[in-house]
């Protein structure tokens, strides 16, 4: 599939992303796909970040109470 993306657009055209998204909207020009399309290797990068929130607490601490 080829295609650009906005951010594309926008550094080659020396534009911000946001000003070439209202140039797209005005012109009347559609996306081709409705969802990002990102590099295979973007999947293992982001398996191992870890969730919000707090951590749970190990069974150790647990088995005090």
């Amino acid at each position: 599939m080829e295609g650009l993306t906005i951010s594309e657009m926008a550094a080659e055209l020396g534009l911000a992303p946001n000003t070439v998204m209202q140039r797209l909207f005005v012109a009347g020009i559609k996306p081709i796909t409705k969802e990002a399309i990102y590099d295979k290797a973007a999947i293992e990068v982001i398996r191992n970040v870890p969730t919000k929130g707090r951590p749970r607490k190990s069974k150790d601490e647990n088995q005090g109470k």
